[in-house]
């Protein structure tokens, strides 16, 4: 796999070459893989468990919601989990204060790692190699709260802000996949993620830059709060809050059922909608990246923090090789593998299964 190479030759207004060349130990040169299109249509070569359709809906419009991902029995376990964590307190705010980002050694990690999920993102993607850089369970309370930095009812916007340093590369160049694994009905709890979906090349709500938005490159102040963050642009930037009110108009608010999983972008508009008073919505954020987009920030503290007490370790040692890729552990096939790293690596790892790792050094490339 990693004497795979890509190679692409792009010809404005022509059409584009896409080739996957893969040189064996004997350093001879096959094409796996060849495509021809539109230099506006992103193409993929990695097998998922999307359907064309949803493919096509996340590239073009930005956003697709997709039942069935996850097994129902681990469904309702994670919900159950959910419960009992959150039973006297829920949060006003993201996040879990540490208490369910991954590893949590529970069935939430079966759901941050669970291969129909990566598999979903590489096609989404165009590439098998990603990493994990987000993975939080945490519950939203309906409340009354509705102050400049709550989320009880937000503003719309971009995720990229406080992802990356960067601002995103064009459409059809993704290098980012975010998800929302719901662990409720949003026609009973309320609290559905919101979307303004893309209307092809030339809407006017997706021309970059993109910063018609509070707190983005330091232009304009920061209200989480839908209110407060739409008078400030009303009062101080008309131009700004016209373009903004569109993206009101247009936004839908999809009804999630446990199990559905909300696959979306950094630069697509969305918001969180407020969750109905005396209920709870509990979801997993998890979002991943290209295996070489650096720029992209960690939204978890290092997946190893926790090693040393036995229980990331356990974690590490039942996960297939695909899992484990994604935090952060080369592949099969990978140049880090000899045999003494994969000695030492089962020597840190008791009971762990060597035996992809070592086939693979037979047949190293050259």
């Amino acid at each position: 796999e990693y004497g795979k190479q890509w190679y692409q030759r792009r010809v404005r207004g022509f059409s584009s070459f896409l080739a996957l060349l893969c040189f064996d130990k004997n350093c001879s040169t096959k094409i796996l893989y060849a495509s021809v299109g539109n230099l506006n249509t992103m193409t993929t070569s990695v097998e998922g468990p999307l359907t064309t359709e949803q493919v096509s809906q996340w590239q073009e419009r930005g956003y697709v919601v997709v039942p069935g991902l996850i097994e129902s029995q681990l469904v309702q376990s994670c919900t159950q989990i959910m419960h009992d964590i959150f039973k006297n307190s829920a949060s006003k705010d993201f996040g879990s204060d540490g208490k369910c980002e991954f590893p949590t050694s529970t069935d939430l990690d079966d759901v941050t790692v669970h291969e129909n999920l990566i598999d979903a993102v590489c096609q989404l993607l165009g590439s098998p190699d990603i990493l994990l850089t987000q993975s939080d369970g945490w519950c939203k309370a309906g409340h009354t709260d509705f102050g400049a930095q709550q989320n009880n009812d937000q503003r719309f916007h971009m995720d990229y802000g406080n992802n990356t340093f960067m601002h995103p590369t064009p459409w059809h160049e993704p290098e980012n996949v975010a998800a929302i694994v719901y662990l409720a009905d949003t026609e009973v709890t309320g609290g559905g993620t919101a979307v303004c979906y893309r209307e092809g090349e030339d809407d006017e709500l997706y021309q970059p830059p993109y910063i018609n938005m509070p707190g983005q490159g330091g232009h304009w102040e920061f209200y989480n709060d839908r209110k407060h963050a739409e008078a400030y642009f009303e009062k101080n930037h008309p131009e700004i809050a016209k373009f903004r009110k569109k993206l009101y108009e247009r936004q839908r608010i999809p009804i999630y059922k446990p199990g559905d999983v909300l696959l979306y972008r950094y630069d697509v508009w969305h918001r969180g909608t407020p969750v109905n008073i005396g209920h709870k919505r509990a979801v997993i954020n998890i979002a991943w990246k290209k295996r070489d987009s650096f720029w992209h920030q960690n939204w978890n503290p290092g997946w190893g923090k926790w090693n040393y007490y036995g229980k990331t370790e356990k974690v590490i040692t039942r996960l297939s090789p695909k899992q484990r890729a994604i935090i952060g552990i080369p592949k099969p096939g990978h140049p880090y593998w000899n045999e003494k790293n994969v000695e030492w690596f089962g020597a840190r790892y008791p009971g762990i299964n060597l035996e992809p790792y070592r086939q693979n050094l037979k047949t190293k490339d050259c």
